[in-house]
């Protein structure tokens, strides 16, 4: 055994995987140290999660080698690979279960499985790992930071010594994330190894030993994450370059520099403008178990400004997304909705906005199918409808579509320009957008900031929520705060001491 096998409990080896004609991954070299987190970063569609799913054994490689604790293994392995655990960006729970079923159903226990012995085993994990969470109730029933939690649990029970992190901060807030790195320091501290994905590259330095950039399938770069900065990964993320003095190039990588580390986008709001919609003393009953009902909420949303939410997650965040988009009843209140149409981003695109086994066409058709010069009597005109499907994907930037193609051959960050391009193409007063750079690269991320500008500058109004404030101070104008279903506060963004919003999110009025 070689040294590096001694040290290493992962070698990815000239890993290649081609989908048709798509090299996903060229030859792709990664390591992974006992007690390390190896980060990996790259714009979506680089190859990471591809990686990911080669070593946890949910694809097979064309070409390689791994090495898994210091033995070979094979790397066309089709199934869960025992002792790598992969939590995966959009999670993996059956949600009508609880979290011991899942456990159950994930050993393949059969009939006389112990479903009080399962929940033993979680609880206990929780406890050892800083992770507790109840396994006994249905996974629908848990909020996000607790549904993540019990799904690292399920896989530590399973004997998991690698654990791969896909995105899992994307739908936290701040309390969520810090518990998450406090069960990852725990794991590491045991001797586990994690495989981190994230596009937070700040995030990235501060949690991980190593960061490994991955571009169109390749390796571009490999760093000691105290010896390099955010804007050299995000220049090598994006195949530009910057000077050494830290200064953006002029070739077109400005932009993505700037959003890469956190810099605010341009202004365009002027107070004066009229609102588009008004919520006035708003009662309405939570969509899900752990979410808070709204309690006496009064909110308006004005043509041209962009309205952060902020809060702690389950304050009724997903409640007020519900009822602006006009899908959820008001118990008591006025909601004077817009004029026109309202755009919404969902949290959760996978549940709310596409049918990820349907074609991008019947994706985007669906909600302007009676359009008439989509019809010619009571057939469809399959020509334009394509056409105007082609027209929303090169608009929107959405890479690799095509009319014809499953909306699950996209990429995450391409589902969700596709979803921004279908709702801003209706021309919306108002847009709602939850969480919409969650799981985005910096590239996704900068069109999805110009998407939500631009129908700012046609006159919507905006309203995001995000459990990330340096999201929200990106593009605000100002920022509400939600706590336990009311708004307790408001604060300008550049005006106002940004401690505030940290008082307001804990209650203090």
């Amino acid at each position: 055994m070689s040294t590096e096998e001694a040290v290493n409990v992962v070698v990815l080896d000239g890993i290649t995987k081609r989908f048709g004609d798509n090299l996903a991954l060229r030859a792709v070299t990664v390591e992974l140290a006992r007690g390390e987190v190896h980060a990996l970063v790259g714009e979506n569609g680089a190859g990471k999660s591809t990686l990911m799913k080669v070593l946890a054994g949910h694809l097979t490689a064309d070409a390689g080698r791994l090495t898994l604790g210091g033995a070979a293994a094979s790397t066309e392995h089709s199934g869960p690979r025992a002792g790598v655990g992969f939590v995966e960006q959009e999670g993996g729970l059956i949600r009508e279960l609880t979290g011991a079923e899942n456990l159950i159903l994930a050993e393949q226990s059969g009939f006389l499985a112990d479903r009080r012995a399962a929940s033993a085993r979680i609880r206990e994990l929780g406890r050892r790992f800083g992770g507790e969470v109840d396994p006994d109730v249905p996974v629908e029933s848990l909020a996000v930071g607790q549904r993540q939690r019990l799904e690292i649990m399920i896989v530590l029970a399973r004997g998991a010594e690698v654990l791969i992190l896909d995105e899992p901060t994307a739908a936290l807030g701040i309390e969520d994330a810090a518990l998450l790195n406090e069960i990852i320091q725990r794991f590491i501290g045991d001797g586990g190894s994690v495989f981190y994905i994230s596009h937070k590259l700040q995030e990235v330095l501060n949690i991980a030993d190593r960061v490994t950039v991955l571009r169109r399938g390749e390796v571009t770069g490999r760093h000691d994450s105290e010896r390099v900065t955010v804007v050299e990964l995000a220049s090598e993320m994006v195949g530009q370059m910057v000077s050494t003095d830290g200064g953006r190039s002029a070739d077109g990588a400005e932009d993505l520099i700037s959003v890469a580390i956190g810099q605010r986008a341009r202004a365009t709001h002027s107070a004066d403008h009229a609102p588009v919609c008004t919520l006035t003393g708003i009662r309405a009953e939570a969509p899900y178990v752990g979410e808070s009902a709204l309690t006496g909420l009064d909110l308006t949303v004005r043509a041209g400004e962009v309205v952060g939410v902020a809060g702690v997650v389950g304050s009724g965040q997903s409640t007020l997304a519900r009822v602006l988009a006009g899908l959820h009843r008001v118990e008591a209140g006025t909601y004077v909705a817009p004029a026109g149409p309202v755009a919404y981003i969902p949290e959760h695109r996978h549940d709310d906005a596409v049918a990820v086994n349907l074609s991008v066409r019947d994706n985007v058709v669906l909600h302007c199918h009676r359009r008439p010069e989509f019809g010619r009597g009571p057939w469809f005109r399959r020509d334009r409808i394509d056409q105007h499907v082609q027209e929303i994907l090169t608009r929107s930037r959405v890479h690799g579509g095509s009319p014809t193609i499953p909306v699950s051959g996209l990429s995450g960050g391409n589902q969700q320009k596709l979803v921004l391009g279908r709702e801003l193409d209706e021309g919306p007063d108002l847009v709602v957008a939850h969480n919409p750079f969650r799981g985005l690269d910096v590239r996704a991320i900068q069109d999805v900031r110009e998407a939500v500008l631009g129908a700012c500058d046609a006159g919507a109004g905006v309203v995001m929520i995000s459990p990330d404030l340096d999201e929200l101070l990106q593009l605000a104008h100002r920022i509400v705060v939600l706590f336990a279903g009311r708004i307790v506060g408001e604060v300008v963004v550049g005006e106002d001491d940004l401690d505030t919003i940290g008082q307001l999110m804990g209650g203090v009025a």
